[in-house]
Parts: C-alpha cells; sequence; structure tokens
C-alpha cells in the first residue's frame, strides 16, 4: 500500500509540474514576431486594426512633451492624426531586446527603429528613434501595454 501512495504521490508531482511549464523560446519568439509587426496597422490606416493591438489600458509616451497617453480614450485620437499625417510607412527594428516573464505572458523590449514615411508629397526618414515597452499576452493575442519612443539629444541633461 505504501508503494503505491508513494508511486501516486510522485505521479500528482509530476503532473502539476508539467501542467505549468511553459517553453519560454516560444514564448519569446512570439513577443519578437508581434513586436516585429505591432505598427502594421498604419498601412491599412485601420483604427479597429490599431484597437486590436492595444491593451485598453495601455501608456503611449511619444517623442513630443504632451504624447503622455492613458488609455484607449486618449491614445485614439492621436493614432487617427498620424493617420492622416503618415503614409506608406516603412519600419525597421533593429538591437531588438526581449526579456519574458517566468510565466511566458509577458514581455518587456528594447529596440531601435528606423521609420520611412511619405507625409503629402515629402518623402521623410526618421533614425534611431529608441523605444521600450511592455507587451501582455492574452489567450493567443499580444497586446501593448505600454510603449516609449523617444530621440536621443546631443549632450546630456545632467553633467557628471
Amino acid at each position: 500500500m505504501k508503494k503505491i501512495i508513494s508511486l501516486l504521490f510522485t505521479l500528482s508531482i509530476i503532473v502539476s509540474c508539467n501542467q505549468n511549464t511553459v517553453d519560454l523560446k516560444i514564448a519569446e519568439a512570439e513577443a519578437t514576431s508581434f513586436l516585429e509587426s505591432q505598427f502594421d496597422f498604419f498601412s491599412s490606416g485601420d483604427i479597429n486594426e490599431a484597437k486590436q493591438t492595444f491593451d485598453p489600458d495601455a501608456v503611449l509616451i511619444g517623442t513630443d512633451e504632451a504624447e503622455f497617453l492613458s488609455g484607449w480614450e486618449e491614445v485614439e485620437p492621436s493614432l487617427v492624426g498620424q493617420f492622416a499625417a503618415v503614409k506608406s510607412p516603412k519600419f525597421n527594428y533593429r538591437d531588438m531586446n526581449v526579456v519574458i516573464s517566468d510565466d511566458g505572458k509577458m514581455a518587456s523590449y528594447t529596440q531601435r527603429v528606423d521609420f520611412k514615411f511619405k507625409s503629402g508629397e515629402e518623402i521623410i526618414e526618421i533614425k534611431n528613434v529608441r523605444a521600450s515597452g511592455v507587451i501582455k499576452k492574452f489567450g493567443d493575442d499580444w497586446k501593448i501595454m505600454q510603449v516609449h519612443w523617444s530621440m536621443g539629444v546631443q549632450g546630456q541633461v545632467v553633467e557628471y
């Protein structure tokens, strides 16, 4: 009887451990794929596609001092305005670093982005945008929780 109880106990531990195992390499690959396509909605200009990309409580911090937007209600008008100004965008992501949470459902990231688009009749290219943020997995879908874009300036804000 002791052998049966011991065997059942061991099997229950093995089964419970296997149920909680997450393949972090797969989670990282999924998160990286999402990050490499997170702004594809700019090509279509579809606000509903953008809405599916952001969590309703997402925070967007842009390069303008006024761009500290919290929640979809604040993010949406900014994107609508950008859709009007940005045509045929091309994003080039590089120096990406993705850190996955232990449960594989959240990731933080840093990257550099080069961005080329048409505005009116002018082709504009912006290089070396520094981007960082947090994404979260809901079911099978990753969503932006927080994104921060910045442009480096010459010199230090605080000398040291």
